[in-house]
């Protein structure tokens, strides 16, 4: 049996979480995020990085490229396969844990490297507003006997602190996540979408240079993100509805770029070729520095329509109706009231998006809705939480035994 293997019992998860619990922490602050570099971890990583606060900030990854790219630009990297030792010891370690997607996950799927980090501070930052029902409250829906869900359920439960932009959502990620703590912040990756990425958070956003050059064209640009629908097929993808962007497309001038979610990164657009008109970025791409660049955005219901509302211009999003999608996806009832987008059909898709490029009328309301559900500064999202990373890591370290004086007045148990 490998060591991989090994450490994937559900004993060695029990051992490790036991020792972690126990013992004393480093000024270590650890950051997990996907297979690529993106999302709200990234942008909090950098900037922890970019200025000394009393303690060692690492990214940790269980793919090795990863490491290596950022090792290679001179970031704090951990590749936690490679040494299974020093990874042992880093995690069981570190002061505070960072993350925005399930930690199991972020560990490759190594329960034993999750029970690693029992002991740590878990910093759930998670990766957008959501419609749909997530983690503790799929309980009545899915099939709670099946071990795989059990595991990535109980691992978003070890979040100590989960931040909520805004106070229509606390109650949202308290039955979500099984978390008292909410920590009130916007997400990092949003700075990016009101002001020009700088350095390196251009790192895992790199283009190929034709979409580049089209994108700094005139050309009407649409960015179009289809949500992950738990493994089902999404309707912007087929065939159908492709064949209407292209031919919008080609009858306006205006350039489609089609991004699928993250989690097919390596299995979906791999071979797509751009044709007229519409062009396919990678999966794992970080979009975020590029969203200022686009007129419109079109999903279904993907979270990344709400960040987009920050730039102000239309978010189409597809009407579903009631047909093929499970009873707790999506729900709309999940986000307050307002006039936030635009619905179309795949068979007015066309008529909807030209009147959104040019008669359109809703900036103001989607900006005031933009408002409500991140009600602190967007710009100040980082500095927000590296102050809340410093408090933990302090509250963290702080001595946290007592002396017990039998028979006196003294200190007791």
């Amino acid at each position: 049996m490998s060591d991989i293997n090994q450490l994937s019992a559900s004993e060695a998860q029990r051992d490790y979480a036991a020792l972690s619990q126990r013992v004393r922490k480093r000024p270590l602050v650890l950051f997990f995020g996907r297979r690529s570099f993106s999302d709200n971890s990234k942008y909090l990583f950098l900037r922890a990085v970019a200025a000394s606060r009393g303690y060692e900030v690492m990214w940790a990854t269980p793919t090795a490229e990863l490491a290596q790219a950022l090792t290679a630009q001179g970031l704090p990297a951990l590749s936690l396969k490679d040494d299974l030792q020093r990874s042992i010891d880093l995690l069981l370690h570190a002061a505070v844990a960072v993350f925005c997607l399930n930690p199991m996950e972020s560990v490759g799927d190594t329960p034993a490297l999750l029970g690693c980090l029992a002991g740590a501070t878990q910093l759930q930052l998670w990766h957008g507003v959501s419609v749909k029902h997530l983690n503790l409250q799929l309980i009545p829906h899915l099939d709670s006997r099946a071990p795989v869900l059990r595991q990535y359920w109980m691992a978003n439960c070890g979040a100590d602190h989960v931040l909520s932009t805004a106070s229509c959502f606390d109650a949202y990620w308290r039955e979500v996540f099984g978390c008292r703590s909410l920590l009130r912040s916007g997400m990092p990756r949003n700075e990016v979408i009101l002001r020009p990425a700088q350095g390196l958070e251009w790192l895992g956003a790199g283009l190929p240079e034709p979409v580049v050059k089209t994108l700094e064209t005139d050309a009407p640009a649409l960015l179009m993100v289809p949500t992950w629908q738990r493994g089902q097929h999404t309707a912007l993808t087929q065939p159908d509805f492709l064949a209407q962007a292209v031919a919008f497309s080609r009858g306006t001038g205006a350039q489609i770029f089609l991004k699928v979610h993250p989690t097919y990164v390596g299995r979906w657009g791999a071979d797509a070729q751009t044709t007229e008109g519409l062009h396919f970025i990678d999966p794992g791409v970080d979009i975020y520095p590029w969203m200022h660049r686009f007129d419109a955005l079109i999903t279904d219901y993907s979270s990344i329509a709400f960040d987009f509302l920050l730039t102000g211009r239309p978010a189409l999003m597809l009407d579903l109706g009631d047909a093929g999608h499970q009873t707790y996806e999506p729900d709309w009832s999940l986000v307050p009231e307002g006039d936030f987008r635009t619905l179309f059909t795949v068979r007015n898709f066309q008529d909807v998006l030209m009147r959104a490029l040019t008669a359109d009328t809703g900036r103001d309301a989607r900006l005031g809705y933009a408002a409500r559900i991140f009600e602190t500064d967007p710009l100040r999202a980082s500095d927000t939480l590296l102050a809340a990373l410093d408090e933990l890591v302090e509250r963290k370290l702080a001595p946290d035994h007592h002396v017990w004086l039998p028979g006196t007045a003294g200190t007791r148990p």
